[in-house]
């Protein structure tokens, strides 16, 4: 009866069993968690897929944009030269290496406008997917672009090249060193001025130099008929202690001369420089015409041939000859390469360092840095330069040198320092007392010191240049080093700037 009565009772309730085991699987939290951690997991890989994906894209993107960012600098620096496009890619090769997070690049697109001086660079990478793959993306696509455009500054510059008879050896490279120098100088001169054959804001001079300076200008026959008298004040000749009242103008000269130049004068003239241990009264590194420490200077000396030797003439009495001469055989290398003023004509400039050939006598380095900063400045006997201008001027002098001061005789000191290396000291202590007056006035010293690696000389010029490393001092031991730095000098004179 008892079975009957089970018997019954479940077949009114079926539902039970099934009740119980579902109270005791919701109560029961053993494994709860995973089910639902299981479900979870899918949508949970996805995002960090995507996430991770994402951010592949990114890093591709924030390279390939850097990469364009130094390509575009590239081609602005290189923009007027063949090289451009071929720089261009190099740099952006470098900075965005083969295969970068698998990435496949295209470009850089190469888009240049001449008129506006900008060069719009342009470039896709398609980086491939991982975890999105799930979702049937197999690849992401990023892009990005650089424009940038040349902004030159106003800016005034001269070329200081070192003419000594160094400068005709060979050259590590092909050549020699002063065809390398005309090489690097004439490519400065296209970076500089571009595609315009003027510039407006843009002057560019030339000083040649040996043991001193053709103060002539160049291209300009000398006519010694044709020499001007300008009464000037009364003042005492510093050279010959006499009073006198006039100075002298050559024809083809801007530069006053304390005496007459006769018909063989070369164009030559002595750095002002009395040797009496008073700096004050020396003008080898002062700017332009002055009175002081006792001394007045108006004008400068210029040199004559002295004996003549080299004329088959008789000395002429009375005046500055090379009488301090060694053998009397100094006089002679007055170059024939006169000065170049401040021009704004490509034309010109590129003409005047063309024309640089035969290289000879010694080196004087004051005298070609003090030529350049006369050149430079406003002030007389060079007037090209505009005094107060306007708006922003930089001024620069380039010097180039392959060697070391060399005392010489009749050179533009007059021998007073001796001959030989042994004038070497006093004539480095003058040359470091220019640099400071030549920088004091804000000027950038740019120096190269080319084919020479002497340490003596590498520590004088940095010191004359405006600091001791790049890209104010610079050395070039062959032709392929020196056209570069000749191209850093012109890049920092120029300023480019990103536009995107």
């Amino acid at each position: 009866m008892s079975g009957h009565s089970v018997s019954r009772s479940s077949s009114r309730r079926p539902w039970r069993p099934f009740s119980a085991f579902l109270r005791r699987l919701l109560g029961d939290r053993r494994g709860g968690v995973a089910v639902f951690l299981a479900l979870a997991v899918i949508p949970l890989v996805g995002f960090i897929g995507i996430g991770t994906d994402t951010a592949r894209a990114y890093l591709v993107k924030s390279r390939l944009g850097s990469a364009l960012d130094a390509a575009a600098l590239a081609g602005g620096w290189s923009f007027f030269l063949a090289s451009r496009d071929d720089d261009i890619n190099m740099f952006f090769d470098a900075n965005f290496p083969d295969g970068f997070l698998d990435a496949t690049v295209s470009g850089p697109d190469i888009n240049v406008d001449d008129d506006s001086e900008s060069i719009l660079l342009n470039a896709s990478a398609h980086v491939p997917t991982s975890f999105m793959r799930l979702f049937g993306i197999d690849k992401i696509t990023v892009y990005a672009e650089a424009e940038v455009t040349r902004k030159m500054r106003a800016l005034d510059v001269v070329l200081s090249i070192d003419m000594s008879g160094s400068m005709a050896w060979d050259a590590d490279g092909g050549g020699s060193r002063i065809e390398a120098a005309r090489g690097a100088a004439t490519e400065m001169i296209t970076l500089l001025f571009g595609g315009d054959t003027t510039k407006e804001f843009l002057h560019m001079g030339l000083v040649p130099w040996n043991s001193k300076v053709n103060v002539m200008t160049d291209g300009i026959a000398y006519d010694s008929d044709a020499t001007l008298t300008v009464a000037v004040p009364s003042f005492t000749n510093p050279e010959t202690s006499t009073s006198q009242s006039q100075v002298y103008m050559a024809n083809n000269s801007q530069v006053p001369l304390l005496s007459e130049p006769d018909e063989d004068w070369r164009g030559c003239v002595f750095n002002r420089y009395l040797d009496t241990g008073i700096d004050d009264d020396d003008g080898d590194i002062r700017l332009g015409t002055f009175s002081d420490g006792g001394a007045d200077w108006p004008a400068w000396q210029p040199i004559f041939p002295g004996d003549h030797t080299e004329w088959g003439g008789e000395p002429i009495p009375g005046k500055k000859k090379c009488e301090l001469a060694v053998d009397n055989a100094e006089c002679r290398p007055c170059l024939s390469h006169g000065i170049t003023p401040l021009v704004n004509s490509k034309t010109t400039i590129h003409a005047a360092v063309d024309s640089l050939l035969y290289p000879t006598g010694t080196t004087n380095i004051t005298a070609g840095l003090g030529w350049a900063w006369r050149v430079l400045m406003p002030e007389s006997p060079f007037t090209e330069a505009v005094a107060d201008p306007d708006y922003e001027l930089q001024r620069a002098i380039v010097l180039l040198s392959d060697g070391e001061n060399v005392a010489g005789s009749g050179d533009g000191y007059k021998t007073v320092f001796g001959t030989g290396i042994a004038g070497r000291e006093a004539m480095d202590d003058r040359l470091r007392m220019l640099a400071a007056n030549v920088k004091a006035q804000g000027i950038l010293v740019y120096v190269v010191q080319f084919a020479n690696a002497g340490t003596d000389l590498q520590d004088l010029l940095k010191e004359v240049a405006s600091g001791p490393q790049s890209p104010y001092y610079h050395y070039a031991p062959d032709v392929a080093t020196l056209r570069q730095v000749f191209r850093e000098v012109a890049n920092h004179l120029s300023e480019l700037r990103l536009s995107k």
